[in-house]
């Protein structure tokens, strides 16, 4: 169990800084685009919000047009980092790219946070949609569908998944979200984040090494702890998606570590109407969104 434990965490630190580096060069590139515009400055982007059971206010983006299809995304990166994505998809579907609550513009949802909140999210969403839409979550953005299929399937057409980490349990996550609990109510996201980075990993580097990077994320904290409560809560045993019965894509990235391949196996047993497409020279994060908009294209129809 421990060697288990010890995959996850270096699987884990590995995703998080290749997906952190990328989040900050896509935020900085955004920069330069014209509010409401696409790349091209020529598709509109259109900000909305809807409010979830809970009363908590969920923000979502809608640009082009055709079928829906909604872009879930994953832990302490926001929907700037999908946009490239979303662009590609925009030319095929009406893309909702959904701001997770916690996280940019989106309510602060209450604590500790459940799985259960993420899935009201994204049924109030689709309703807002108002026909039965596709479904993509990247990362804990899978997990959240998920766990929200019991009560939503009969809203999403066809469901992918990149790499939702199912094997990311409390064993793995519970002993640093204390501190990182502790560490973020009183105020200090940054020495929140860099105990992130410390506990995932016993190889990582000196935490003040990356000091200057997690100052960029602090902003991020609030959501980086409450997707550890969710996870850290989330029972190890995945049979209970076994009921799942939509058509499933499950992306893998041949790139990735081992536990992006294990949870994605261990889903692909799991799901009755499922099947895996690996991505050739992408990791947990694609650093080109082309492979993986063709996927998705090819799959949704």
């Amino acid at each position: 169990m421990d060697a288990v434990r010890q995959i996850a965490r270096d699987g884990l630190r590995r995703m998080v800084f290749r997906r952190m580096v990328r989040s900050d060069e896509v935020q900085e590139s955004s920069k330069s685009r014209v509010s409401g515009r696409g790349h091209d400055g020529g598709m509109s982007i259109v900000t909305d919000s809807v409010e979830s059971a809970d009363g908590t206010p969920i923000v979502f983006h809608v640009q082009g047009d055709g079928p829906p299809l909604v872009i879930l995304h994953g832990t302490l990166v926001t929907t700037e980092m999908y946009r490239d994505l979303a662009d590609l998809l925009a030319a095929r579907y009406r893309v909702v790219t959904v701001e997770r609550r916690d996280y940019g513009p989106s309510g602060i949802g209450p604590r500790p946070a459940r799985f259960a909140g993420h899935a009201a999210d994204l049924a109030a969403v689709l309703a807002a949609v108002k026909e039965p839409a596709f479904v993509f979550g990247h990362s804990f953005g899978g997990l959240v569908a998920l766990h929200a299929m019991n009560d939503i399937s009969s809203g999403v057409r066809r469901l992918a998944l990149y790499e939702p980490p199912a094997t990311l349990t409390g064993p793995v996550l519970a002993p640093a979200l204390a501190t990182i609990r502790d560490l973020t109510s009183t105020h200090r996201p940054v020495d929140a984040i860099l105990e992130f980075f410390a506990a995932i990993s016993d190889s990582a580097p000196r935490p003040d090494a990356f000091r200057p990077f997690a100052e960029t994320l602090a902003g991020r904290a609030t959501g980086l702890v409450a997707d550890l409560e969710c996870m850290t809560a989330m029972p190890p045993d995945v049979s209970r998606w076994s009921g799942i019965d939509t058509p499933t894509l499950l992306l893998n990235g041949d790139l990735s570590d081992s536990y992006g391949r294990n949870s994605v196996d261990l889903l692909r047993a799991t799901l009755p109407n499922a099947h895996t497409t690996i991505l050739a020279g992408l990791g947990h994060h694609p650093d080109d969104p082309e492979p993986v908009a063709a996927a998705l294209c090819e799959f949704f129809g």
